[in-house]
């Protein structure tokens, strides 16, 4: 998938060894004038993004979830997913099991 080809991306943070890789990606994806917003239900400060709790609060359409990490709030995210129809799911490695890919795609 070409991320770059969407304009909206949300990033999902759940485990606070992440936050420095997230910082790097949110950089590198607004230095190219993408909207990004981060979902992260343990409320990390997330310096350089708009933070939601879900998905579901976040005020425009996503284009792109982006998880970050293999936690059970992935299971939650797909849920919202698959509710607000969002079709574009990115995985960073180490972040999906088979469980989780299965739910993706019924997603």
């Amino acid at each position: 998938m070409n991320l770059l080809k969407y304009h909206s991306l949300a990033i999902v943070i759940d485990d606070e060894k992440e936050i420095y890789k997230v910082h790097q990606i949110i950089d590198m994806l607004k230095s190219k004038e993408y909207k990004v917003v981060c979902i992260n239900k343990n409320n990390y400060n997330i310096v350089n993004a708009q933070t939601y709790e879900s998905l579901k609060d976040v005020p425009h359409n996503i284009d792109v979830v982006i998880i970050t990490s293999l936690s059970l709030q992935a299971y939650d995210i797909l849920d919202e997913i698959e509710l607000l129809d969002i079709k574009n799911i990115w995985f960073e490695k180490g972040s999906y099991n088979e469980s989780i890919l299965k739910k993706s795609k019924r997603a």
